[in-house]
């Protein structure tokens, strides 16, 4: 049985890099490549932001929690998970939610 999207953390997902290994917009141009091929029906990349401390790649989605855990193998494979952090925000909320590292708060900053 497929589980309902969860309404809370359908909106604005974002998976975050900080530190040398996810630094130039190429780098972020692959990591978007592969994770457009695992985002499913109701999830769209919005684009991307680099600023100075930190890369961010943003996703529409229609469950935060579900598309996270979709592309997270990936994110492992790619040892990309020491510098990640992620986080999604409904579409009415101010603030967002921390999906990973887990315990730890999330800024989209």
């Amino acid at each position: 049985m497929i589980a309902a999207p969860d309404p809370a953390l359908a909106g604005e997902l974002v998976l975050q890099f900080r530190g040398p290994r996810v630094e130039t917009e190429d780098e972020i141009a692959e990591i978007e490549d592969a994770l457009f091929e695992l985002l499913a029906d109701g999830d769209t990349w919005t684009g991307h932001e680099i600023t100075r401390d930190a890369r961010n790649i943003v996703f529409e989605t229609r469950d935060g929690a579900a598309t996270f855990a979709r592309v997270l193998p990936f994110l492992q494979r790619a040892g990309l998970v020491d510098a990640l952090a992620a986080g999604v925000r409904g579409a009415s909320a101010t603030s967002y939610v921390a999906l990973w590292p887990p315990g730890r708060a999330f800024s989209r900053t």
